[in-house]
């Protein structure tokens, strides 16, 4: 007899998904702005070793009061 093998389609996969630990909300935000600033932001962000959301959320922070 032919031994069945196990459905290995769809269900949950180790290590997918958002980490466990984030607690804090986040929220897409679309802006506008000319193409040259995109490619500034984006070559900024890579030479600092971040995304462009930390580079963002860096930038705003500073400045802060």
């Amino acid at each position: 007899m032919a031994e069945e093998k196990k459905d290995t389609r769809g269900g949950k996969r180790p290590g997918a998904g958002r980490p466990k630990g984030i607690n804090k909300p986040y929220k897409a935000f679309s802006v506008k702005l000319p193409v040259e600033y995109i490619d500034k932001i984006k070559n900024t962000a890579d030479k600092h070793g971040l995304s462009v959301s930390k580079f963002i959320q860096e930038a705003v922070d500073s400045f802060e009061e």
